[in-house]
């Protein structure tokens, strides 16, 4: 009996060490949770330069995923990408220059798997860069777009930013229309009240960029005309970024007269 009580208690024990473990890993490591999925415009300097700015924001953590050939139904249907990156912050790791990075399959991850439990963090924000891959007709997407959407809509405290394509050389002007169209109807279809906040707020990334000479007339490569472009074209994004973040933090709560008043909001301020 002695010998079965010290196995029970080795097994308590042990079965404790791991809860206490996988709590750990789950346990967040910043107040405000950013999470970006890109196609392979992430594999450019934009991912880069994108993902650098939201890991500097003040108590940020940052959890992105590029999966080259993405389209807009993957975090539906979790297919694997040939050419895949994924990085979290709380690994402690820096993140890697997109130009260093080995060629690997990575699974997308499903859309429930990608939002946080509520509750975890004060804010969420999840970056959408999917709609430059158009497997037939782009009115076909309008369906993956809004249940997307829908997904992260149906998280509180979660803000949703889908950033579109950027100006390409491959594509004709009418055809970047109809792709337009086509995140415009999905969002519109996620929302209940035409009146209210878009249920995703969409960046129109044409706009914001400009695609150089050479290349292959799709993706912002790492030659210098190219870099240069998807610098600017994230820098452009993440204007409008910090203007969708502003525009929804929560109104303070009003403080007491002998309460300091340089409280600072929990995002778009950079970390020391």
């Amino acid at each position: 009996m002695p010998a079965f009580r010290r196995v029970a208690s080795l097994g308590i024990a042990l079965a404790s060490l791991l809860v206490t473990r996988a709590e750990a890993q789950a346990a967040p490591c910043g107040r405000v949770r950013f999470v970006t999925v890109y196609d392979s415009h992430g594999l450019t300097a934009f991912g880069d330069r994108l993902d650098a700015w939201l890991l500097a924001q003040k108590d940020a953590e940052l959890e992105s995923y590029t999966l080259g050939g993405a389209s807009t139904e993957w975090l539906l249907t979790a297919k694997v990408s040939r050419r895949g990156y994924h990085y979290h912050s709380c690994d402690k790791s820096p993140i890697q220059a997109r130009v260093r990075l080995p060629e690997r399959k990575l699974r997308a991850p499903a859309i429930d798997e990608l939002l946080a439990p509520p509750g975890t963090y004060e804010k969420q924000v999840v970056l959408v860069g999917l709609g430059s891959n158009m497997p037939g007709e782009p009115s076909l997407q309008v369906g993956n777009v809004e249940q997307t959407v829908r997904r992260i809509r149906s998280r509180p405290n979660t803000v949703c930013i889908w950033i579109g394509p950027p100006s390409m050389r491959k594509w004709s002007p009418a055809f970047g229309d109809k792709v337009y169209a086509m995140l415009h109807a999905g969002i519109k279809a996620a929302g209940d009240d035409p009146k209210a906040t878009p249920a995703c707020h969409l960046v129109d990334s044409r706009k914001l960029s400009a695609y150089p000479d050479g290349g292959d007339g799709w993706h912002y490569g790492f030659f210098p005309a190219g870099i240069a472009a998807a610098t600017k074209w994230a820098d452009g994004v993440t204007g409008e970024v910090e203007k969708i973040l502003r525009a929804s933090r929560p109104t303070p709560a009003p403080m007491a007269k002998n309460e300091a008043s340089t409280r600072q909001p929990p995002f778009l301020t950079p970390s020391p």
